[in-house]
């Protein structure tokens, strides 16, 4: 991990390489691959069953947030265990919360995926 100063300006270069360095490390994760394979699902089923540019875009904003509130969520369990390696009930609280808002947006699209998908599939089974 590189240091710099505190308070020091970064390149814009320099802010995407650790936003991408923060997504690469999410990606270590059991949860965000899970994620990554639902999502790549739901656009194979796009592609598959025609959906609108419309459901495309649903599919896509959904994918996008639950894996950054995946981000966020490691990010939140990575400082609570720095801040300390013992049991902590309010880093308990921020981590349940973090975990509890990937849960709520995860639901919404797999909510949006059943109203995108079912019907298709139905019509196409019959």
């Amino acid at each position: 991990m590189e240091s710099r100063t505190p308070g020091s300006k970064d390149t814009l270069a320099q802010s995407f390489r650790d936003a991408a360095r923060g997504i690469l490390q999410a990606s270590t994760g059991r949860n965000f691959r899970i994620e990554c394979a639902i999502g790549v699902l739901a656009f194979f089923l796009c592609w598959l069953l025609h959906a609108s540019g419309t459901e495309i875009l649903f599919v896509i904003g959904f994918s996008a947030a639950v894996l950054a509130f995946e981000c966020v969520n490691t990010a939140i369990e990575a400082l609570g265990d720095r801040i300390t390696g013992e049991f902590d009930p309010l880093i308990k609280v921020a981590k349940d919360c973090a975990a509890g808002g990937v849960l709520i947006v995860s639901l919404g699209a797999f909510i949006a995926g059943c109203i995108i998908f079912i019907p298709k599939l139905i019509a196409l089974a019959g």
